[in-house]
């Protein structure tokens, strides 16, 4: 084993970017399940029911989750990855007179401050604390509200209802690049489709009737902000109609329902309710704001899963990741008299000559086929490189074998 300094003259330093394709299927949103049917469940979308309802005066007691998860297959197999999350909220703004404004409704707090809804609205507190959580890890102020544009402060661009689509970490890696993002949504529904047994509504009878929404442009139009980075518009496509946020850092999309959904969409069908034993109400009306605030997080999430991305094995949302790698790369230099014997006992036989020459005079050579990177301190070994194949060095080899750290 020989030694060697490695000097700042011997390092190069790099960084370097890896960039990669993640699509996301429609039927991984839509997670085929239905009671009662032929369709194969894939169990694709987990819901955590974790919010229950209670109260002297109500009828019954209703569970629903905050989120629900998208994976990209079945998430009770353990290879199973997280892909996305998916929940709504909405925009509670402050008045002068102590009061709060939620989605058109005006809300009192009674004597202990507590928030209090009537039965018609549903999980109204979560819906607000979800969009205040948002705010505050996006725009540093929980009571901040999101506008489209990001710049802008204008109540007509201000976002009441948003949909918030949360990509995990494992398929974000560092960020996510500029203009590479695209979403596929049905913006209306159907209204001659006849929709009795299910809140889901029913999507265009035109199978590939989407709107595409995506983040073209957005790259001459960044904005960038100390707590969450670069920030750029999602747009409709084919115009510059701006309908969402795009986080690009944190890997969060923030969408204005009222603007990539039409509120006018007739939605029909049972609904989680407090108001009845079966902790079940029929509901028949519009879809912002009535449905909104009258269904549970569940409902509202199942309903856009269910309906507004579709079941076929297409491309539902798209978009391209990027890995920041910092590299150090080490010249290890071997001059030509250096390395040319081996300390091991096998290299020379019992009477001291080395077993690798045939005749005496002739040049002594090793094979290089480990380098060990140790610390300043200690000589601890830090780091060890195979070479490829071994390395003949003998005294008329100046060697350079150079080792590359990624991390």
């Amino acid at each position: 084993m020989t030694y060697y300094n490695i000097n700042s003259t011997d390092k190069v330093y790099k960084k370097s970017n890896i960039r990669q394709l993640v699509d996301i299927l429609q039927v991984d949103i839509a997670s085929k399940y239905e009671e009662n049917s032929d369709v194969t469940p894939t169990y694709t979308r987990k819901k955590y029911e974790v919010f229950v309802t209670g109260g002297l005066e109500l009828s019954g007691s209703v569970t629903s989750s905050l989120y629900q998860t998208v994976f990209d297959q079945n998430h009770t197999y353990q290879t199973s990855n997280e892909m996305l999350d998916l929940t709504i909220g909405s925009f509670s703004q402050k008045n002068s007179d102590g009061t709060e404004t939620i989605n058109g409704i005006i809300v009192t707090p009674d004597a202990s401050g507590k928030k209090v809804f009537d039965n018609t609205t549903l999980m109204m507190r979560e819906k607000s604390n979800i969009y205040k959580q948002y705010a505050h890890y996006l725009l540093g102020d929980s009571d901040s509200a999101f506008h489209v544009p990001y710049e802008s402060s204008s109540l007509d661009d201000r976002i009441d209802y948003a949909l918030f689509v949360n990509f995990k970490r494992l398929f974000v890696r560092d960020g996510l690049d500029k203009e590479q993002f695209s979403i596929k949504i049905h913006k209306s529904l159907d209204e001659a489709a006849s929709v009795t047994n299910n809140i889901s509504g029913s999507i265009s009878s035109d199978s590939n009737d989407f709107k595409l929404y995506s983040d073209v442009g957005s790259t001459s139009n960044l904005n960038v902000s100390p707590i969450s980075g670069h920030i750029g518009s999602i747009v409709t496509d084919g115009s510059d109609t701006k309908v969402g946020l795009i986080f690009y850092n944190k890997g969060i999309i923030v969408l204005d329902a009222e603007q990539v959904f039409t509120s006018t969409d007739h939605i029909v069908g049972p609904i989680s309710s407090v108001n009845s034993d079966n902790n079940e109400v029929d509901f028949d009306n519009d879809f912002i704001p009535n449905f909104w605030i009258s269904g549970s997080i569940d409902n509202i999430i199942d309903h856009i899963s269910d309906t507004r991305f579709g079941r076929d094995n297409k491309s539902a949302i798209g978009f391209i990741n990027q890995t920041s790698i910092n590299s150090t790369i080490h010249f290890c230099r071997v001059g030509p008299n250096d390395a040319n014997f081996s300390t091991n006992p096998t290299y020379i036989d019992e009477d001291g000559n080395i077993r690798c020459i045939q005749e005496k005079g002739d040049d002594p050579f090793t094979y290089v086929t480990t380098i060990g990177l140790f610390g300043a301190k200690d000589d601890e070994l830090l780091a060890v490189a195979k070479t490829s194949r071994p390395i003949e060095k003998n005294p008329e080899v100046d060697l350079s074998i150079s080792v590359r750290l990624d991390y």
